[in-house]
């Protein structure tokens, strides 16, 4: 069988700490649960894609299960899904209440220069039914100009016509472009000169964007999707004493959960913040193809190696006589759930370009807030909007028979359109990211809305 699993956050917690959420009830006088926090009740995901990788040259997953037995399905399945859409792997999991699956999906990763660079796993049920998706890029990993080796990292979902960019690499190019000003130099060289660690990426850049672009005519655009997260990666928490617990994760991006439980007095207050945000950019990139040739690399990938050709254009920056229209949509909702002596804060912002927060949401005891916010701009370049949240647990010493939780979720999207005689057509661009801790209805409700805005 292709995956182990390991013990999860909630798996390292004894049983009787874990029940000691707001969704617990004591008789005897011991734990009284308000009326409230009892209504607000929820489920957390069944499943969770916590990261993807590339170990022992095969692409890994891990998946982190709820602990609650009753909500895990029989049996489901990882299924890989290449560039055009198409199934090209799966591996059958076994969940595992409050473990952690670390998956390797053999096959996956079959000649991506034929069949995209911007891929996606899909966890299903038994019954075939999503219970997550984590869209993934590939890039190239080169050690020298002759020979390169495949590496993955987190994604966000886009239409096949946006060219995915690490923040790095677009900073890479911004940079090189006011370095030529006008003037014409080659792309996959020059990056590979200034920003040796980026040769490999610039390559699969390269190859995305040969067929946007003509060798002679107008200048000519295509929309290329960037994005920064931070935490990059999933970062779990864990911290006990006798009789009282803080667990929970944060990231990748504005995603988390904390939880704080309490038997018993400790001379120890538990008390945790995490803070997480996402900031997705939609860029118009021209320029003008001045010539191109190709280079040969040897592809070192999951079957073998294989000789793959790849362009290098020659290219002049130019900038769209016309301006582009940018519609973004922010959405952010948390929950705060106490019981006993305890605080629970959970704060949430999304803002445009970097303007006023257009979402600026605070609660703090028991509490919820789902807030939804639109806006659109105008550039011959670029626009983004951003993601903040944070999340606060504290039980203090003194406290007994007590616990603090906080979730959350989010969404954003920025569909891209550009209407300009004097340039080749580039369709509409559209690009979204979303996350949450909040359970699987909160999740089909922000892809909802995102896959409302954007179509």
């Amino acid at each position: 069988m292709p995956h182990h699993s390991a013990r999860g956050l909630t798996g390292l917690v004894p049983s009787w700490l874990r029940s000691l959420t707001v969704s617990s009830l004591v008789f005897g006088g011991l734990l009284a649960v308000p009326a409230q926090a009892a209504e607000q009740e929820e489920h957390p995901p069944i499943a969770t894609i916590l990261d993807v990788a590339m170990e022992d040259g095969e692409l890994t997953a891990r998946i982190l299960w709820t602990d609650r037995q009753e909500d895990l399905p029989a049996g489901s399945k990882l299924v890989s899904y290449d560039g055009k859409n198409s199934a090209n792997a799966g591996v059958a999991l076994t969940p595992k209440a409050g473990e952690v699956s670390q998956v390797k999906v053999f096959g996956a990763l079959d000649k991506p220069w034929e069949t995209g660079w911007a891929q996606k796993l899909v966890l299903q049920n038994d019954k075939g039914e999503e219970l997550a998706t984590q869209p993934y890029d590939v890039n190239l990993d080169c050690a020298d100009d002759k020979e390169c080796g495949l590496r993955v990292s987190a994604g966000v979902s886009s239409d096949a016509n946006v060219v995915h960019v690490s923040s790095e690499l677009d900073a890479a190019v911004i940079k090189l472009n006011g370095m030529y000003g006008e003037g014409e130099y080659d792309l996959v060289q020059e990056v590979s000169k200034n920003f040796p660690a980026l040769r490999g990426e610039a390559m699969v850049y390269a190859h995305q964007l040969y067929p946007w672009y003509p060798i002679s005519g107008p200048c000519s655009c295509n929309w290329e999707s960037t994005t920064a997260r931070t935490p990059t990666t999933t970062q779990s928490i864990l911290v006990s004493y006798p009789g009282r617990s803080l667990y929970g994760w944060n990231g990748p991006g504005p995603k988390h959960t904390l939880s704080a439980n309490a038997l018993t007095t400790y001379p120890v207050t538990l008390n945790r913040t995490v803070a997480g945000s996402s900031q997705l950019t939609l860029r118009l990139n021209c320029s003008r193809w001045v010539y191109f040739y190709w280079w040969s690399i040897l592809v070192h990938r999951p079957g073998g190696v294989f000789p793959v050709r790849f362009p290098f254009p020659v290219k002049v920056p130019c900038t769209s006589p016309c301006q582009a229209r940018f519609d973004h949509l922010g959405r952010v909702s948390g929950r705060t759930t106490i019981s006993g002596v305890a605080t629970a804060q959970e704060r949430g912002a999304w803002r445009v370009n970097g303007g006023l927060p257009l979402i600026n949401q605070s609660i703090s005891a028991n509490n919820a807030f789902d807030v939804t916010a639109t806006s659109t701009t105008f550039s011959t370049t670029s626009s983004y909007n951003t993601v903040n949240t944070s999340g606060t647990v504290t039980v203090p010493s003194t406290s007994s028979f007590a616990s603090a939780i906080t979730t959350n979720g989010y969404a954003h999207a920025i569909r891209g359109e550009l209407s300009c005689p004097s340039i080749p057509p580039v369709g509409i661009g559209r690009v979204s990211d979303y996350g949450t801790t909040q359970g699987n209805p909160q999740r089909l409700s922000l892809l909802f809305s995102v896959l409302d805005f954007l179509y």
